[in-house]
């Protein structure tokens, strides 16, 4: 039997994280004034137990999660049995979805991909909104609100999460230190590997909601260097009318090079 993570242990690795240093880098912006967006960008260094963060007040306020919510959204669910395993395939009902790549059977790896909305929708339904609670309530997720229905909280609901936030739970995920069993954080850990080099495995994970004023668009994840946890970061920015998709990986790539995370990123979307 895998083991679990006591709760005191989470606790004192969150305290932990709240109590290392943060170094402002406000020479950041000038990624995210290139592309005409707001933003913010931070980073956690484990060999100097500090955050770099560019735009501390954003970092600190909270957003609807979209998609990088799945993250949270496949642990509760393999912790309660709404996903079986990383092999357990849910059918497309063959009806017409938003993007092409949605409209096909999926596993918890493709589907994280992807951003399959569908099925982290099927998972939700599956695990039902007591068990979310107390998913989320053990996670420590943002403000653990699931107004709005549990196939939509964190799509067009009310659940919200910070920059900060998502780096500190992403953190005690890369070292196994969640309130859950180390195969379910196996599990996700597998799911979310975008890339691996030589150099390195890159962990990544996306999303966006809303539009106009509302809208924001996610990156986040962590990156790996012979085995040990080299750095974990979170983006967010509000997205302008012109803004492409291709932007946001163009200034996670900048501010992960800028920072030292990363020498050289190859990676798609």
């Amino acid at each position: 039997m895998e083991r679990f993570v006591s709760p005191l242990l989470t606790l004192f690795a969150g305290l932990r994280g709240r109590a290392s240093p943060t170094l402002a880098r406000p020479e950041w912006h000038a990624h995210f004034d290139a592309k005409g967006v707001r933003g913010t960008f931070v980073v956690y260094e484990p060999a100097n137990d500090r955050y770099l963060v560019c735009n501390e007040a954003r970092a600190a306020q909270r957003f609807l999660p979209a998609s990088t919510f799945e993250i949270a959204n496949a642990l509760i669910g393999l912790e309660v049995g709404s996903i079986g395993d990383e092999n357990e395939v849910f059918g497309w009902d063959r009806r017409p979805k938003a993007r092409p790549a949605w409209e096909r059977d999926h596993t918890l790896a493709t589907a994280m991909r992807e951003s399959v909305a569908w099925m982290f929708q099927e998972v939700a339904r599956r695990t039902g909104r007591e068990r979310m609670q107390e998913g989320l309530d053990r996670l420590q997720y943002g403000n653990r609100d699931l107004k709005g229905g549990i196939e939509h909280f964190w799509l067009q609901g009310a659940l919200r999460v910070s920059a900060r936030e998502q780096v500190d739970l992403l953190r005690r995920l890369a070292e196994g230190s969640l309130a859950m069993t180390q195969r379910s954080q196996r599990l996700v850990r597998e799911a979310l590997v975008l890339e691996r080099t030589r150099a390195h495995t890159l962990y990544a994970k996306s999303g966006a909601s809303g539009t106009g004023r509302s809208a924001v668009w996610w990156w986040v994840g962590w990156i790996e260097r012979k085995g040990r946890l080299a750095a974990v970061f979170a983006m967010n920015f509000a997205p302008g009318a012109a803004t492409r998709a291709a932007d946001r990986l163009e200034i996670g790539r900048a501010l992960l090079a800028e920072s030292g995370a990363l020498r050289a990123v190859q990676m798609s979307a």
